[in-house]
């Protein structure tokens, strides 16, 4: 049994309406893409509009025509918005109601609105032009994963295409082209639009519902202070990094870094300013790393940094730009940083079979010896300085020392 074009639009409501439901709860789990609930009240609208036109026939034409294809072009409007919301453009809203602007002007002309094949192909054409621009839109998405938005752009063009289509029809088609059982051929491309719907609902689910894992997955293994990796992430990251330098016989450097005397700027200006100190040396942190850099906090005022290949061959030049990253960056202003602060950093390069524990320990013995020698300056771990490395002849930190070429570890830690 072929089910006739007004079956499959009504066919089309139900889909609608499921897929605005799905999307209406992934956004009211923390209504932060607003995005997401435009998409939703897009397709509440168009669902009660599909029902209206498979109607036609059974009641007045002002509700199966012009009251149905006025709620649809409404949907259509808002899932412009919703589209250009999810690319992080904004839009006046007024844009929602541009193609039922156009549909008021098609329905008071009566050259168009009274001679269904010229209102049809009106009609259709602006659908299409509106299909195209959300297809260009959904390329430009800053949600979910990018092939997902370029398979859900691909379909919504498919769209585009299957409307021109039946405009194309309508213009060569001998007889009346009516929405009614009879005509085939508009069934076959109102077919196609409820697959792109069922589709596109399954492409979105699946764009969404990943999103939102990868945003879970961002605040499980985020540090929320200062934008760094939490110290399980930090190591997760560092161990598969670590592994990979391993088997591409690349270099490979562990930087341990320590605000100095950040116990003592607490106990003077309280926590509320040590949380901005270290919000702040976070923020200038992410811009000074390198491609492929992982950076965690570890934790309270420590950080690490772990670097392979290019990138580390330069890490004694960065560590010493970590160094005085507050302080050269503050540019003297009391306004963006009242005290005076600096951070110590110790360079411990990997050597074959090193794990990253033991990595990580010698790069805080290099730290502990920094302290020890007075601070803001970078100490190299016992045998770091290895041939593949650029070690610059004198790397200064923010007062101006040199960094010794190598040190010994220092035999106890040093407090701040």
């Amino acid at each position: 049994m072929v089910l006739d074009s007004l079956t499959v639009l009504f066919a089309l409501a139900p889909v609608s309406l499921m897929v605005g439901v799905f999307l209406f709860v992934v956004w009211n789990r923390d209504r932060s893409e607003p995005g997401l609930w435009l998409w939703a009240v897009s397709l509440f609208v168009r669902a009660p509009a599909f029902v209206l036109l498979s109607l036609r026939g059974a009641i007045s034409d002002l509700l199966s025509i012009a009251l149905a294809n006025a709620l649809m072009l409404v949907g259509v409007g808002l899932a412009i918005i919703a589209t250009r919301a999810l690319g992080r453009r904004s839009t006046s809203p007024w844009l929602a109601f541009a193609p039922v602007a156009l549909w008021g002007l098609i329905c008071a002309t009566p050259a168009l609105y009274d001679n269904d094949e010229n209102r049809v192909v009106a009609l259709t054409l602006i659908q299409a032009c509106c299909s195209g621009v959300i297809a260009y839109e959904f390329l430009r998405c800053k949600v979910g994963s990018r092939a997902l938005c370029l398979t859900l752009s691909c379909l919504i063009a498919s769209m585009t295409t299957v409307q021109l289509v039946r405009v194309g029809l309508i213009l060569v088609a001998d007889e009346p082209y009516l929405l009614d059982g009879s005509n085939a051929s508009l069934a076959a491309t109102i077919y196609l639009q409820l697959l792109a719907v069922f589709l596109g609902g399954l492409i979105s689910m699946a764009l969404f519902c990943g999103a939102r894992l990868r945003a879970l997955q961002q605040i499980a293994d985020e540090d929320s202070l200062t934008g760094a990796f939490n110290r399980e992430a930090f190591r997760d990251r560092a161990e598969a990094s670590l592994a990979m330098a391993r088997q591409t016989r690349d270099d490979a450097v562990l930087l341990a870094i320590d605000l100095d005397r950040f116990k003592a700027l607490n106990d003077l200006h309280g926590h509320a300013e040590g949380d901005r100190i270290l919000m702040e040396f976070g923020r200038r942190l992410k811009a000074l790393m390198p491609a492929g850099a992982v950076l965690g906090r570890i934790g309270g005022d420590e950080f690490a940094v772990f670097l392979r290949g290019e990138a580390a061959r330069h890490a004694a030049s960065l560590a010493a730009r970590i160094c005085g990253v507050m302080l050269r960056g503050s540019g003297g202003d009391p306004a963006v940083l009242p005290i005076l602060v600096t951070a110590s950093a110790g360079l411990a390069q990997a050597v074959d079979g090193e794990t990253l524990e033991t990595l990580m320990q010698r790069a805080d013995m290099a730290l502990y010896d920094a302290k020890r020698k007075g601070r803001d300056q970078v100490s190299l771990a016992a045998g770091a300085a290895g041939p593949g490395l650029l070690w610059p002849r004198a790397v200064p930190a923010s007062s101006g020392l040199p960094v010794p070429p190598a040190v010994q570890a220092a035999p106890r830690p040093v407090a701040g």
